[in-house]
């Protein structure tokens, strides 16, 4: 067979290479080593046709983990997919102490084909949710602004002073000490469902918010005096170093302090989940009701938590916590639970399971672009679940 001039769904077709996948051996893994040395050029067809076959992973041992099929092709070219699709999807990388199990079928062939042909002739489409609420910004006068994504302007006061600049998806307010001689004035940005926002700070500070988040922050920051915000949700920041003036992120229960660095921190009230993960630098937390003084240290690489009054320090995988700021969707050994409440933030819906069994299982999977509805099909492929949608209400049930 003249597999150097195979496409992926040749190889899919194809029973030797099917069987490769499935059930490696040596022979079969002497041979398609062989191939790929001497026609490297098809390494990267084979990859994606391999990619679209892999359909779980599973830990030694252990109860299986879905993974949805948010990112089963590595970067199918444009000119293959058209414009919708964009650069495709990422290949899926696996975790240390995970190995494939592949399950394979004439089905699953089908559906594969299926899939990649109607990525390929656009039938996908991103189907958003009308009419979200808009993005405000409370001023430190009483007043309040929409904020409108598509607008470039300048944000002023009622009484016609200046605060900053609006570029489009990002605020940046200007460093001026003006008005900023004894007492604090505070703005606070509101970021509803569905949205993701930026803001400079008066001192340079990059703060990205997402989804179902408000900041508290000073209009100017008071020379000699500490750097303050209040977060309710997730932020990812970006703090200019300040050896004078610490920055500490503020939330009900556990505050972030540093003089410069890029961290993360999580702390949705009405979801009862408070850490900080960090990318870079080093940062300190501690409980608020604590003397500041006495931090608990977390270095890059780390996840400090709270947990039951105390704050407890892990190692992760920082990619995971910070891939909403690429506008992702990570999932990784997630409970489906957690991943409603992640979806809910990003579509401004509603998700309601009446399936418990279901609630607590872990999946794997990363999306970007994909509407709700194919990201739902991509889970219910794995473990078959029932739901249906009235407006932005979605009700999870167990299978009929």
């Amino acid at each position: 067979m003249e597999y150097q001039h195979y496409n992926e769904e040749d190889f899919i077709r194809d029973d030797y290479f099917l069987q490769w996948v499935r059930e490696p051996d040596g022979d079969s893994n002497s041979f398609w080593l062989e191939f790929q040395e001497k026609y490297p050029e098809q390494r990267a067809v084979m990859d994606r046709a391999r990619e679209l076959v892999l359909l779980l992973t599973t830990r030694k041992n252990e109860p299986k983990v879905r993974m949805a099929k948010g990112r089963i092709w590595d970067t199918i070219q444009e000119q293959t997919v058209g414009t919708e699709v964009q650069q495709g999807m990422r290949r899926l990388k696996k975790d240390t102490g995970f190995r494939p199990l592949y399950m394979v079928s004439g089905l699953i062939v089908v559906m594969g084909l299926a899939i990649l042909g109607m990525y390929t002739f656009g039938v996908f489409t991103d189907h958003k949710v009308a009419g979200p609420p808009q993005i405000t910004l409370l001023l430190q006068d009483g007043s309040q602004q929409v904020i409108d994504e598509g607008d470039t302007r300048t944000i002023t006061t009622k009484e016609g002073l200046t605060l900053g600049n609006q570029d489009k998806h990002i605020l940046k307010y200007s460093n001026t000490q003006q008005d900023a001689t004894k007492e604090l004035a505070y703005n606070e940005l509101k970021v509803p469902y569905g949205k993701n926002f930026e803001l400079v700070l008066a001192d340079g500070s990059h703060i990205y918010l997402n989804a179902g988040s408000t900041l508290r922050y000073p209009v100017q920051f008071l020379p000699d005096q500490p750097r303050d915000v209040y977060l309710d949700g997730e932020a990812f920041f970006e703090v200019t170093k300040d050896d004078n003036r610490p920055f500490t992120v503020r939330t009900e229960q556990m505050n972030t302090q540093v003089y410069g660095t890029r961290f993360n921190v999580t702390s949705y009230k009405n979801e009862g989940n408070t850490y900080t993960v960090l990318e870079e630098g080093s940062v300190g937390v501690y409980p608020p009701e604590t003397d500041e003084s006495a931090p608990v240290k977390i270095m890059p690489g780390q996840r400090a938590v709270m947990e039951n009054g105390s704050i407890a320090v892990e190692e992760v995988r920082v990619e995971k916590y910070l891939a909403w700021t690429r506008g992702e969707l990570y999932f990784r050994n997630d409970p489906f639970a957690l991943i409603l409440k992640k979806l809910e933030r990003h579509f401004n819906v509603s998700i309601a399971s009446n399936y418990a069994e279901l609630d607590q299982m872990e999946f794997i999977g990363t999306f970007k672009g994909q509407s709700l509805e194919e990201i739902l099909r991509a889970f219910q492929e794995y473990t078959p679940f029932h739901y249906t949608r009235e407006g932005n209400n979605i009700t999870i049930t167990p299978p009929h």
